[in-house]
Formats: structure tokens, C-alpha cells, sequence
């Protein structure tokens, strides 16, 4: 009987469940969605209660087809920089509030301000932040900092109530197993732990009376291959599974390079789901404050990762997608088929996917998106093939980004993620970026297949080294450079326009 090991990937719409064997072959996936409040004031939450019957339900249908398969572990992936406050069951108090959520950017901004200051950071502060944790609270409010300071001093009944403050796939490994423990990756963005030593993250209590958070509110920090321990009883006995372990994973950016297989350094990903990101594992801890883009620590003990995120992308897509009534079971055909019909450049139309304010390479909460230069010789596939070349443009500004922060050109990146579903939209982001792109198999599923095999790791049935070809068989795109051409013209269009508007945007956007 072969070891099997089930990945948790906890998304911001959905959360991916996959069964993957010892020989890190896919034997079973399932998908289970649930729902997301927007509301007024930059407020982003979730039901956390949702998320874990989402995650039985699921694990219930994996294990039922894991017949002549041992399962031996569980590793966890999602999304980050999100806040669940729990009791002492780990049950949770109130609604998640996560990585979209802006309402905490006031309290950040009266955390970091001060004289002498540079970006928005009083000197001193900044200076601690930087050299502790290779980053600085971001002043967006999107970070977890933000929110437990948020819920501190707007919702003090809720603080005074909270026994932990979790991440949302800590939350699940503590409904799971009645433990409180979190991957030290993870935990980055409260700002408050020592990450100058990539084998050894810890609590700073320097940093954490500055911040203003106490340490007995929030988990014990753990390496992403530690255990958080073995399933409650209860929830075996629901499985029908016995001495399966909980390894803690990391955050979905960290993992997604594992999936991927991207586990030597430089090794780059293009990660395109809900939001986007471009990374690599590097050796180094460095912070480029002006763009938003850092090194922290990494899913794979002693590495770091370059967090370098833009905010919007499939979302994207979604939202005009359901403007023009395109939905049913077809929706993702009939927009490829949209956008076949329409000519590189989109006749001079261009998306700008802002559309909840940006990370990085800006990080800017009040820049808004839509279309610029709408005629009425556009058509409805000039605004689908366009809303795919937004995108595109703007992982092209990040990319920059990250060769100048890495110092390194990028010849070929990988692709991951349920945009990288669509062959027309690697084949657009092939020529818009000039580079050639290698899709991962089971894109959609890649990352939390990249959960699973942490878990084989924690238990000592796999090593990182086995994992770099879990990607593949990858189908590669080259850039047409007669193409790419066009696209640098559009992209410093795209680039002056944010620039020529930003200011203008922040006074239509901050009140």
C-alpha cells in the first residue's frame, strides 16, 4: 500500500483539496467554493466557519477515493495576511478579515508616522522594522498587523474576547488538530518577528511592544515542516481515517513555488489566480520599500522568497466577464474565443486592472482601474482581449521590479494558477512580457499539490530535492517579438497613465 498526503489550499473563492501518492502522482482533487463580503470603508471578509465545513466536506469526498492508499499526512497552503480571532476552542469569534481589507490603514498610518519620516515611516521605526524583518507594515491596512490593530481599538469587545489571533490555514490546522501553532512564514506580516536568521524566525518583543500587539494572543511560531499535531478524534472519526499528522505549510505565494517546482534559487514563477505574483526562493533578506517588494522567509527552511504581488488578476476577468453577461459552464471558451477574435493591442484599448488599489510595484490603496481609450470602434472582444493584456501590462511593471530587486534577468518564467488554464493568455503574457513561459501541469492545482508534498517532507518521506520536477510536463510559450514590440509601446502608456492620475485618484478615493 502506497503513502498518500492530502494539500489544503485555503483561496480567497474556493478552497482546492488534492490527494497526491509517495511518487507525488495526483490521485484525487475537489473544489469547494464559498462566499466573500464586500463592504463599505474598504471592509473584506469571510465566514471561517464557512472555510473548515468547506474543508470537511471536500477532505470526506478525498478520502473516500483513496482506496489502496495510506494516508499518512496533511500539509496546509492559502491565503495570508488574513485575521481570525478565536476562542480557546479555536472556534471563531467573528467574521475573518482578510488580505483585502483596508480598514486598518489608519492605525498604520499613526503606528509608522513621525518626524524624521521617508515614504510615509518615521525614521527610527523604520529603520527597526527593516533590519528585524526585512519589511515594514504597509500602509495600505492590507497587512495582519493592520487588522488586529483595527479590531484593538474599533471592536474592543472582540479583542478583549480573543484567545489567538490565527492566519486562515492556521485556523484550519487548529480546528483540525486543537493546536495553536503557525509556519513562521506565515507570520510575517504582524511585523514583529526576527527574520535576520532564515533557519530560526522568532517572536522580537522589541518589536512587538512597538507594534502594540500582545504575545499571548497570537500562535506559537513553528517551521512550515513542523507538526501541528495529529487529528482530534472527532475529526477522525468523521474521515474515517487514523494517525494522520497536521504539518503546519506556508502561505500560498511560498507554496506555490514548491508546486511548481521551483525550488532552486532564482528558479522564477508568474502565479496567476485571484491575484497575481512573481517570485523566486533567494539567499538573501532585502526590502525595496519604494515598490512593495521584499524577501521573507520561505517555505523551505533557510531560503527566503520574493513577495512581490500585484492585487488583481483573474478577479479581473471575472468581473467584466459577469458585466457583459458572459457566464455558464462554457464562460472560460466563450472568452477565448472572444479574445481569438481580436487583434494584439485591442485596437488601441487598454485595461487597468486596479481595481482594489494595488501592492506592488505600487503600493497605492486609492488607484482605481477601468478602461482607458474606449471608442466606439471597439467591440466586445476588444474589451476581453484587453482586460487580458491589463493584466499582463502590469506583471510586466512588476517584473521590472523584481530583476532590478534581484539583480537578475529573467529569461523564462514558470506559470501556475487557474489563469494559466487559458494557452491564449500564457501565449499574451509570453509576448507582452518578451519572455518565454512554462506552464506547470495541473495548473489550477498545482500549489496545493505543493502542500501535500510539504507534508511528505515534515514526515521525513520526501526531500525538497524530490520536488523539482513536480511541475512538470510543461507546455512552453515563446514571445512573438514583432508583437512584444507593440506591447512596450502600450506599456509605457500604461505607465504614464498612473502616473499622470494617481493624484487625482487619491482625491476621488480617500474619503
Amino acid at each position: 500500500m502506497k503513502d498518500a498526503f492530502i494539500g489544503i489550499d485555503l483561496g480567497t473563492s474556493s478552497v482546492k483539496i488534492s490527494l497526491v501518492d509517495e511518487e507525488r502522482v495526483t490521485r484525487g482533487r475537489v473544489t469547494r467554493k464559498y462566499g466573500l463580503k464586500i463592504g463599505n470603508g474598504g471592509e473584506a471578509e469571510q465566514n471561517p466557519a464557512e472555510w473548515y465545513n468547506s474543508v470537511m466536506d471536500g477532505m470526506e469526498e478525498i478520502v473516500a477515493e483513496s482506496d489502496g492508499l495510506e494516508i499518512k499526512g496533511i500539509g496546509l497552503t492559502g491565503q495570508w495576511s488574513g485575521t481570525v480571532p478565536v476562542d480557546r476552542n479555536g472556534d471563531a469569534i467573528s467574521n475573518a478579515i482578510i488580505w483585502m481589507d483596508t480598514r486598518g490603514s489608519d492605525e498604520i498610518s499613526k503606528l509608522t508616522s513621525g518626524f524624521p519620516s521617508i515614504s510615509g515611516y518615521r525614521l527610527d521605526k523604520l529603520i527597526k522594522w527593516l533590519r528585524k524583518t526585512g519589511g515594514a507594515p504597509a500602509h495600505s491596512g492590507k497587512d495582519s498587523l493592520a487588522h488586529i490593530l483595527y479590531i484593538k481599538h474599533n471592536l474592543p469587545d472582540i479583542y478583549e474576547k480573543t484567545y489567538k489571533f490565527l492566519e486562515p490555514k492556521d485556523y484550519i490546522a487548529a480546528k483540525l488538530t486543537g493546536n495553536f501553532k503557525a509556519s513562521w512564514d506565515n507570520l510575517t506580516l504582524l511585523w514583529s518577528t526576527d527574520n535576520r536568521d532564515p533557519w530560526n524566525v522568532t517572536y522580537d518583543d522589541g518589536l512587538l511592544r512597538m507594534s502594540g500587539i500582545l504575545k499571548e494572543k497570537l500562535p506559537q511560531v513553528i517551521k512550515p515542516t513542523d507538526l501541528v499535531g495529529s487529528l482530534k478524534e472527532e475529526v477522525e472519526s468523521k474521515l474515517g481515517v487514523k494517525g494522520v499528522k497536521v504539518v503546519s505549510g506556508c502561505g500560498d505565494v511560498a507554496c506555490s513555488l514548491i508546486g511548481a517546482g521551483c525550488i532552486e534559487d532564482y528558479k522564477s514563477l508568474i502565479y496567476l489566480g485571484t491575484s497575481s505574483w512573481i517570485t523566486s526562493h533567494v539567499s538573501f533578506k532585502k526590502t525595496d520599500i519604494f515598490h512593495n517588494v521584499a524577501s521573507l522567509p520561505s517555505g523551505i527552511t533557510g531560503k527566503y522568497f520574493v513577495a512581490a504581488e500585484q492585487e488583481s488578476a483573474c478577479n479581473s476577468m471575472d468581473f467584466v466577464s459577469d458585466l457583459l453577461n458572459i457566464t455558464g459552464e462554457d464562460k472560460y471558451s466563450v472568452i477565448d474565443d472572444l479574445v481569438s477574435k481580436s487583434e494584439p493591442g485591442s485596437r488601441g484599448l487598454m485595461f487597468l486592472p486596479w481595481l482594489f488599489g494595488e501592492r506592488a510595484p505600487i503600493e497605492d490603496p486609492y488607484v482605481r482601474g477601468g478602461f482607458y481609450n474606449l471608442s466606439l470602434e471597439n467591440n466586445k472582444a476588444d474589451v476581453v482581449r484587453s482586460t487580458m493584456e491589463g493584466v499582463a501590462l502590469n506583471s510586466k511593471w512588476l517584473l521590472n521590479t523584481v530583476e532590478k530587486f534581484t539583480g537578475k534577468r529573467i529569461e523564462e518564467l514558470y506559470m501556475s494558477g487557474g489563469g494559466a488554464l487559458s494557452s491564449l493568455r500564457a501565449t499574451i503574457f509570453a509576448n507582452v512580457l518578451g519572455r518565454k513561459i512554462r506552464v506547470v501541469s495541473d495548473q489550477r492545482f498545482s500549489t496545493v499539490n505543493g502542500a501535500a508534498m510539504i507534508s511528505a517532507v515534515g514526515l521525513d518521506k520526501l526531500k525538497f530535492s524530490d520536488l523539482s520536477d513536480l511541475g512538470a510536463p510543461f507546455v512552453d510559450h515563446l514571445p512573438d517579438m514583432e508583437e512584444n514590440s507593440l506591447y512596450e509601446r502600450e506599456f509605457h502608456q500604461f505607465i504614464d497613465y498612473y502616473r499622470n492620475n494617481r493624484k487625482s485618484l487619491r482625491q476621488s478615493n480617500s474619503t
